[in-house]
Formats: structure tokens, sequence, C-alpha cells
């Protein structure tokens, strides 16, 4: 994964060897990585994912969104995966270095989601396997989330979900790389921001609002993804509206 040239949760030690690590030097996207074209509900939501929005240079990679028509949506924007080209069984770490979109002003990132997450290579329906969040943001807000999503009951292909989630301000999350990163283990997933953790889920883990303990399974392989969302509706912070300020990078 993409890390940090300083202290780096995801550099190489006595129990951990680098198995894949991106800088993007090559104004072009290595073959580990595939753009989701179209639209995707768990990648982009309300918007259409196109390659014209994935800009590769100068060592960073940019995933753009903007208020445009196509193909139905009012909205295009980004999303690329490792999916069927390189996944992680635990144990495992997994860093993405980023600076998060957003101009700091309040409203002008309403609807903007952007994302760093883990799926199972072999997912059939979500979340019966999991669904690991290193970073997600909404609206611009200095609050980065790390979520592991999981199925609370017995009957797959329920889409019902129970989630244990960790948060941490990030003041200079917009104007500033930091580095988002997970620590997968078969009984527990531990959460960092510049290499300092933040959270952690285990089996033990224990919340008002969850029907079961986290379900972990150390089989389970996981592809990566890298997002930006753009959201019309109320599923989770403001919905994009008129002062959204487009273009979004």
């Amino acid at each position: 994964m993409a890390t940090t040239t300083s202290a780096s949760l995801c550099d190489e030690d006595s129990d951990f060897v680098v198995d894949f690590f991106d800088t993007f030097d090559n104004d072009e996207l290595g073959e580990v990585w595939a753009i989701t074209e179209g639209n995707e509900l768990g990648q982009l939501r309300d918007t259409w994912g196109t390659s014209d929005n994935v800009v590769v240079e100068d060592g960073k990679l940019e995933l753009w969104s903007r208020r445009e028509e196509s193909h139905g949506y009012s909205f295009t924007s980004a999303a690329l995966t490792t999916k069927d080209n390189r996944s992680w069984r635990p144990p495992f770490k997994a860093c993405v270095k980023a600076q998060l979109p957003g101009s700091g002003v309040d409203g002008q990132m309403d609807g903007i989601w952007p994302a760093h997450w883990l799926m199972p290579q072999n997912q059939s329906c979500w979340p019966d396997l999991g669904e690991i969040d290193i970073m997600e943001q909404i609206d611009g807000q200095k609050e980065i989330y790390g979520t592991y999503h999981w199925n609370p009951n017995s009957t797959a292909c329920s889409n019902h979900h129970d989630q244990a989630q960790s948060f941490v301000d990030v003041s200079d999350a917009l104007n500033t790389y930091h580095e988002y990163g997970v620590h997968v283990e078969a009984n527990y997933i531990d959460f960092y921001v510049d290499n300092k953790k933040v959270g952690r889920v285990d089996s033990s883990t224990v919340g008002d609002k969850l029907e079961t303990h986290p379900q972990l399974d150390p089989t389970t392989a996981w592809y990566m993804i890298l997002n930006t969302a753009v959201s019309n509706k109320t599923v989770w912070g403001e919905p994009v509206n008129d002062n959204t300020a487009f273009p979004v990078v």
C-alpha cells in the first residue's frame, strides 16, 4: 500500500515484509489498480465513476469529483480497487497516505465522502464477511472514522449489519498529508493515524447499540478500495447541495 517515507505503520520489520507499495511516480496507474467505471453504490453513491476523474502525476494520485451530467447522474467521481489483482489475509497491515478534500468552509463539502477501505475478495453479500474502513471522512469535517462492519445474525445476504467505530480529530486533514492505517490480525483490528493507534475492534468489543460482538474471520482475504463518494441523500452527514463547492479533489 502507499505509505509515508517517514516512520510508518507499514514499514518492514521482523514480523512483516512489504508486499505492495505504490508511490504513483510513473504518472500512470500500475496494473494492480482497476478503475470503477459506472455506478457502484458502495464506492460512489449518487454519482457516475469515470477514469477521467483519476489523475496520476508528480507522485500523487488525485480522485476528482465534479458537478456534471453523466448517464442520468448529476455528478461524476472516482474510485479504484485492487480486487482480483491483490488481496491480503491476516495478519497484515495496510496504510494510505492522503490529503483529504475540503476547503475548511462550513457547507462547501456537504455530501462529499472520501474513504480508504477493505472488502473481502470473495464477498457475495454485504456484510457477511465484514468490511474494514481504514479512513472515512464526511462533509469536509476534521473527524476521521475507522470502522468494522459485520453481519450480526446467521441469515446470509440479510443486508443487516452491526458496526464498531473509532474516530479521532485530525485538525489539518484538509491541507496536510497524513497516514491512515490498520493492523489486521485474526482476532482484532487496530486503527492508526500517523502510526499512532486510535482504536481497536476485537471479539470482546461492546457498545450500547451492538446486537452481537464483532465477528472476525481469520481466513478472509481483503482487497483495497480508494474512492470519493458523492451522496445526495442523508445516509451519513449532509446531502450534496447547491453550496457544495465543485470540483472536489
